[in-house]
C-alpha cells in the first residue's frame, strides 16, 4: 500500500483547508519612487495598480480593509503576494506598514502578517522589484487560519518528511508511519470546516500528542542539532549598500514579527555595520532589537565590523575589523563578543588564530571551507593552530539537506531550512561524532530572504520532541552552543588521548580568482591601508609635540575602508555600481589622508630649528634609506631616515650609476640583458657570481580564463591549457631618471597595450618594474613570470603579521589544489645561500611552480560585472635577488619600503624648538617590525604595535622619544595586561615566534 503517498496527499488537503479567504482587497494604488527616506509615502502621483514592472525600481502601494470579528479557533492574517515563485536574492522584496507601523518584510518566503480582529487597517507596502524585469502582480488578501487544522498539518508533515530519509525496514519508520496513518484516518473530511470536521481534527491532534509525541517521541539520549535563527546579508554584492540598508529593515522587522508569536525563537546576526544601518534608518525598530537583546532572544555576535575577506586585508585591518566591531557591540548592547562568525569568506589566513585570541575571541565558526573543489576537510571540530602556535577552538557549520541511506556530500550551507531533511543532514555531515554529539545549523533565508519562516518554527516545535530515528533539535545561541561543544570536545579528547588539530591556513580550494578580480579595488585597498597608518603615526607625532589628533576623521576613514573589505567587495565578486561606490569611498579616504599628511608635515616643519632643506619623513618602524623626488628626478638617499620620524637633508646628488648599452644595463650589483621581446635573458649577480634566471624572465603570458562556474570568483585548474605568450617583438627604449635608469618596454597584445618601465638603481639591489596597462580582453588572465635558477621545494609567502611556506611541487592533491595562492607584499624563493623575492604594491594572486614565480596581474571576467577590469591599470613590482635567506636579504623590510615610500617636503629656514632629526619609536632587532602607531581609543596614550617577522624568539628593546612615564603590555583591543619596566626611553619585551605585541605608552 502507498501509505506514505496517501499521507502526503492528505497533508496537501489539510493545508488547503487551513486557510480561507475572507476578503480580496481590490482597490490598490501605486506610485513609483526612489529609495525611501523615513516611512512616509509620497502624497501625490498615485494610480490604480495593474502590475509592477521594471528591474531595480521602487514603489509605494496603498490599500485599506477592515477585519471581521474574532472567531474561536482562528486567527487572521494578511497575505501580500507577488506571484513570483522560487527564492533567490534578486526576487522582489518589500516592507509592510499597517496603520503607520513597520510590521515586517515582504518576500516570497514571508508574505503573511498577523492581524487583529474587528480592526480598520490602512496598509502601505514599499516594494523593490530587484532584478525582476518582467511585469509581476501584487495581490492582497485577508485570510482566516484555522489553528487546529494548521496545527494538525505540521503535526503530520514534520514526521512525514523524516520518513523520506529513514530506512523503511526500521522500527522507527514503522512507528512513525502507523501513528500518522491512524491520526489521518480519524479526520472526517466529508465537510471541511463543519463541526464534525473540527471535532475530528481535534481528536487526531490529541491522539498524536498522547500516543506519538508524548509516548513514542523522546529527546533523551539523542544527538542534538542546535538550531540558530540567522540571515546572512552581504553588505554589498548584487546590490549596493543603499539596498542593504533596506534589507536589514526588512530582515529585522520579519524576525521581530515572528519573535512576538514564537517565544522560543532565538536569532543571531553578525556585522555591526548592519546594526548601524538599522539604527539610522529605523530607530524605532532598533529600539525593539535592543529589547530582544536585553530579554535574551537576540544575540549580537560575530566580532568583526563586516564579514571581511581574510586573504587580502592587512594584519592591522584585521585588528581594526575586530576593534570597531567589538567596540560597537559593547557600547550598544553591553555585549563582549567572543566568536568570529564568518560563514561565507573565501579562505582564512594562518595569522587569524593569534589575532583572534589577542582580541578576546575564543571561537571561530565558518562553513565555506566545505566548498573545497578537490579535498574534503577531515574534521569539523578541532583546534586551529596559527603561524605562532596559538590555537582557537573551531567548529564548522555542518548544515546540509539529508541524503538517502545517510550518505554525505562535502558542501554545507549557512542558510539552511529547519526541517527533517536538514536536521538529519546536519547530523550525518558531522565527521567527528566520537568527539561531539551535537552539530550546528544556521537556518533562515539570506541576502534579503528575511531569515527564518513560520514553517521553520512550526517544524522545530515538533522536531524538538525527538521524533524516532531523528536527532533532536534545540533552539540555541552561538555562544552557549560553542561553550558546550568545546567542553564536550575537550573531555572526549582527554578520554581518547588525541586532539584533532589543523595547523596553518584554512585554504579554500575554490574562488581563487578573487585574489585578482577587479584589480583597481585591490590597489585602492592596499594604498588606503598604508595611507591610514601613515596618517595615524603623523597625527600622534603631532599630538605629542603639541598639536592635535583627528580621532573622528581617522575612525570614519577606517570604517569606510573596513566596509569595502567585505568579502564580496574586495575580492571582486560584486556588480559594477558597487565599484562605482568604492571608487568614491577610496577617493575620499585618499584625499583625507593626503591632506592630513601634508598638513601635519607642514605643521611640524614650522616647529623645526633648521636652516632649510628637504624634510624627509619615514612612516615605517625602522630606519631606512630610499628614494625621493627632487625637481622631478629620482634621488637615492645615503642618510638613513629614523623610524617613525624625520631627517632634514640637503639636496641629493642625482648622478646615475647605471650604464646602458643597447639592450644591456649594468650597475654595481648586476648586468642585465634583454632580448627583442623585452624579456630578461640574463641577470648576472656580480657579488654572488651567478645567473639569477634559468629561462627568459619578466615574461608576460595570457591564458584562456573560462571557469565553468562563478566567473569573477574562479580561476579553474585547467586555465593553463591555452597559452598565449606575449612573444612579439617589443618596443624597447632606454630611459633615465636621476639616480636610476633602465628601459621602457612596450608590448602590444591584440587590442591591449602594456607599458613597462624597468629600473636599475645606483645603490639599491632592487630591480623595479612600473606598469601602465590598457587591457581590452575579457576571459583572459594575464601573468608575469620569473623562472628563477634556484632549487627550492617550497616558497615563503607573506601573510598578515608573518609568512607561511607552501610547497612548490604537486606531490599530493592538497599541494596540487594550491595552484594559485594569495600573498601580501612579497613572495620569496630561496635555496641555502641564495634567493630572490618578488615584491608588489597591490597584487595578491601568485603561483610558484618549481622555481618559476608568477605574479597574476589581471583577470577580466564578465560576471557579475563585465567592465571594471577592462581599461587602464597601474601597478609596480620589484625583483630582489639576495644572498642568504630572505631574512639576511632584508626581504620583509624591503616589502614595507616598496609599499610605503618616503615623504619629502622642501622647507625653509625656521627657528622652532624641534630638532632636524626625530624618531618617535624604534627597535634595533632586525626581526621586529614596528608596524602601527596610533592614539589609544580610551585616552591620549600612544599605542605601538609590533611583531616578530622571522619566526624567531627574541627580546625586543624599543626606544621611544621623551614624554612617556609608563608602559603597559596590552591585548589587541587595547586592554592593559601587565606593566613593564621602563626607564623613560627604553622598554624591553619578550617576543615569541611571529608574536604580535601591543604596547601602551602613557604620557
Amino acid at each position: 500500500m502507498h501509505i506514505k503517498e496517501k499521507l502526503q496527499t492528505f497533508c496537501k488537503e489539510l493545508k488547503s483547508h487551513a486557510l480561507q479567504t475572507v476578503e480580496t482587497v481590490e482597490s490598490i494604488e501605486v506610485v513609483s519612487c526612489g529609495y525611501k527616506h523615513g516611512h512616509t509615502p509620497p502624497e501625490s502621483g498615485w494610480e490604480p495598480l495593474n502590475c509592477l514592472y521594471g528591474a531595480h525600481r521602487h514603489y509605494w502601494l496603498r490599500f485599506s480593509f477592515r477585519t471581521p470579528s474574532a472567531t474561536p479557533g482562528t486567527e487572521l492574517v494578511l497575505e501580500c503576494a507577488t506571484g513570483v515563485k522560487g527564492w533567490d536574492a534578486n526576487n522582489p522584496q518589500g516592507l509592510l506598514y499597517l496603520n503607520g507601523e513597520m510590521i515586517q518584510g515582504l518576500d516570497i518566503n514571508h508574505n503573511e502578517a498577523f492581524l487583529e480582529a474587528d480592526t480598520q487597517y490602512r496598509g502601505r507596502a514599499y516594494m523593490y522589484s530587484a532584478a525582476m524585469a518582467a511585469p509581476f502582480p501584487f495581490s492582497v488578501r485577508v485570510l482566516r487560519r484555522y489553528t487546529e487544522v494548521d496545527g494538525l498539518y505540521y503535526d503530520l508533515l514534520t514526521p512525514l518528511e523524516a520518513l523520506e530519509l529513514l530506512n523503511p525496514n526500521t522500527t522507527e519508520y514503522k512507528l512513525i508511519l502507523t501513528h500518522l496513518e491512524q491520526a489521518a484516518n480519524m479526520v472526517d473530511t466529508r465537510e471541511p470546516h463543519s463541526e464534525a470536521y473540527f471535532a475530528s481534527v481535534a481528536a487526531a491532534r490529541e491522539f498524536l500528542k498522547t500516543e506519538f509525541y508524548d509516548r513514542i517521541c523522546s529527546p533523551e539520549g539523542k544527538p542534538a542539532v542546535h538550531c540558530i535563527g540567522h540571515t546572512h546579508i552581504d553588505v554589498e554584492w548584487l546590490w549596493t549598500r543603499a539596498q542593504t540598508r533596506e534589507k536589514i529593515q526588512r530582515s529585522f522587522a520579519t524576525a521581530n514579527a515572528l519573535m512576538e508569536r514564537y517565544p522560543e525563537y532565538l536569532f543571531t546576526l553578525s556585522q555591526p555595520e548592519l546594526y548601524r544601518y538599522l539604527k539610522e534608518e529605523a530607530p524605532e525598530k532598533y529600539d525593539q532589537l535592543k529589547h530582544w537583546v536585553e530579554t535574551g532572544r537576540w544575540e549580537p555576535e560575530g566580532s568583526m565590523w563586516v564579514e571581511c575577506d581574510c586573504n587580502l586585508v592587512s594584519g592591522e585591518s584585521f585588528v581594526r575589523q575586530l576593534l570597531h566591531g567589538k567596540q560597537f557591540f559593547r557600547e550598544e548592547f553591553g555585549k563582549e563578543n567572543s566568536i568570529l562568525l564568518l560563514p561565507d569568506v573565501f579562505g582564512y589566513s594562518a595569522a587569524l588564530p593569534q589575532i583572534l585570541k589577542k582580541s578576546g575571541v575564543d571561537y571561530f565558526v565558518t562553513s565555506k571551507i566545505s566548498w573545497n573543489d578537490t579535498n574534503t576537510m577531515p574534521m569539523d571540530a578541532f583546534y586551529w593552530q596559527g603561524i605562532d602556535g596559538t590555537e582557537i577552538f573551531t567548529n564548522f557549520i555542518t548544515a546540509r539537506a539529508g541524503l538517502k541511506n545517510h550518505a554525505t556530500e562535502r558542501k554545507t550551507t549557512y542558510h539552511a531550512m529547519l526541517d527533517a531533511s536538514f536536521v538529519i543532514g546536519s547530523h550525518d555531515r558531522s565527521h567527528q561524532k566520537e568527539y561531539l554529539d551535537r552539530s550546528l545549523l544556521l537556518y533562515g533565508y539570506g541576502d534579503g530572504g528575511g531569515g527564518p519562516t513560520r514553517d521553520d518554527l512550526e517544524r522545530q516545535r515538533r522536531l524538538a520532541k525527538g521524533i524516532p530515528g531523528m536527532p533532536v533539535t534545540k533552539m540555541d545561541f552561538l555562544l552557549p552552543y560553542l561553550q558546550g561543544a568545546k567542553a564536550q570536545f575537550d573531555e572526549n579528547c582527554k578520554k581518547l588521548g588525541r586532539t584533532p588539530r589543523w595547523v596553518g591556513e584554512l585554504y579554500l580550494e575554490f574562488h581563487r580568482g578573487t585574489y585578482t578580480s577587479v584589480a583597481k579595488n585591490k590597489r585602492h585597498n592596499r594604498k588606503s591601508e598604508f595611507l591610514l597608518q601613515k596618517s595615524e603615526a603623523l597625527n600622534y607625532t603631532d599630538l605629542l609635540l603639541g598639536g592635535s589628533y583627528d580621532a573622528v576623521g581617522l575612525q570614519n576613514a577606517w570604517r569606510t575602508v573596513l566596509h569595502d573589505q567585505f568579502h564580496d567587495i574586495l575580492p571582486g565578486s560584486s556588480i559594477r555600481p558597487v565599484y562605482d561606490g568604492t571608487d568614491e569611498d577610496y577617493a575620499q579616504v585618499q584625499t583625507y589622508c593626503e591632506n592630513q599628511i601634508t598638513h601635519k608635515l607642514r605643521s611640524l616643519a614650522q616647529k623645526l630649528n633648521t636652516k632649510g632643506g628637504i624634510l624627509v619623513y619615514n612612516s615605517l618602524g625602522f630606519a631606512r634609506t630610499g628614494t625621493i623626488c627632487i625637481d622631478g628626478k629620482t634621488a637615492e638617499l645615503s642618510t638613513p631616515i629614523p623610524a617613525f620620524g624625520w631627517q632634514v637633508v640637503q639636496p641629493q646628488n642625482t648622478v646615475c650609476g647605471v650604464s646602458i648599452v643597447g639592450l644591456t644595463a649594468e650597475n654595481r650589483h648586476y648586468v642585465l640583458r634583454l632580448d627583442a621581446k623585452g624579456r630578461i635573458v640574463s641577470l648576472w649577480d656580480k657579488a654572488a657570481c651567478r645567473e639569477v634566471f634559468k629561462a627568459p624572465a619578466n615574461a608576460f603570458t595570457a591564458y584562456e580564463d573560462l571557469p565553468f562556474q562563478h566567473d569573477n570568483w574562479e580561476l579553474a585548474d585547467y586555465y593553463r591549457a591555452k597559452v598565449y605568450p606575449l612573444d612579439d617583438d617589443a618596443t624597447v627604449t632606454a630611459v633615465y631618471d636621476g639616480s636610476r635608469a633602465g628601459f621602457r618596454i612596450l608590448h602590444r597584445y591584440l587590442d591591449s597595450t602594456i607599458v613597462q618601465h624597468l629600473w636599475l638603481y645606483t645603490d639599491s639591489r632592487r630591480i623595479d618594474f612600473d606598469h601602465d596597462i590598457d587591457w581590452q580582453r575579457h576571459h583572459q588572465v594575464l601573468k608575469l613570470a620569473f623562472p628563477l635558477d634556484i632549487h627550492a621545494n617550497d616558497a615563503a609567502f607573506e601573510i598578515q603579521f608573518g609568512h607561511v611556506r607552501r610547497p612548490t611541487h604537486r606531490n599530493t592533491s592538497w599541494d596540487a589544489a594550491r595552484f594559485e595562492v594569495c600573498a601580501q607584499k612579497w613572495v620569496d624563493v630561496s635555496e641555502n645561500g641564495y634567493g630572490a623575492a618578488l615584491l608588489n604594491d597591490c597584487k595578491y594572486g601568485h603561483s610558484v611552480d618549481g622555481s618559476t614565480l608568477e605574479l597574476t596581474v589581471l583577470k577580466a571576467g564578465t560576471y557579475p560585472t563585465n567592465e571594471v577590469d577592462i581599461g587602464k591599470h597601474t601597478f609596480s613590482c620589484s625583483l630582489l635577488p639576495h644572498e642568504g635567506s630572505l631574512y639576511e636579504g632584508d626581504v620583509i623590510r624591503e616589502g614595507y619600503s616598496f609599499n610605503q615610500p618616503l615623504e619629502a617636503l622642501p622647507i625653509s629656514a625656521a627657528t622652532g624648538d624641534l630638532s632636524e632629526t626625530f624618531s618617535l619609536a624604534s627597535c634595533e632587532n632586525s626581526n621586529i617590525i614596528l608596524e602601527t602607531v596610533k592614539k589609544c581609543e580610551a585616552d591620549g596614550s600612544m599605542l605601538l604595535r609590533l611583531y616578530d617577522s622571522f619566526g624567531r624568539r627574541s627580546k625586543a628593546a624599543i626606544t621611544v622619544t621623551e614624554g612617556f612615564r609608563e608602559v603597559w603590555l596590552c591585548d589587541l583591543m587595547e586592554n592593559t595586561l601587565q606593566q613593564l619596566p621602563f626607564d623613560g626611553r627604553t622598554v624591553s619585551v619578550d617576543v615569541s615566534n611571529f608574536e604580535i605585541i601591543t604596547l601602551k605608552f602613557i604620557r
